[in-house]
């Protein structure tokens, strides 16, 4: 194999040394702001197919659609 810890060692040290050079606050800003938006989708997304599924199956109980 030819590979040793030393090697391996700086090799993740080089990684992360350039990940957080590269972070700054515009990016960790925009990287919360991605998440706060997929999660609020995500929980409209989540209600919204529950709405759907009671009404669905309101509809199948009682004979009627109501919107």
């Amino acid at each position: 194999m030819g590979y040793s810890f030393a090697d391996v060692l700086a090799g993740i040290q080089s990684v992360i040394s350039d990940a957080v050079a590269a972070m700054s606050i515009s990016n960790i800003a925009s990287i919360i702001g991605l998440v706060i938006g997929a999660i609020v989708g995500l929980f409209l997304f989540w209600w919204g197919a529950r709405w759907v599924v009671r009404r669905i199956s309101g509809a199948f109980t009682s004979g009627k659609l109501r919107l």
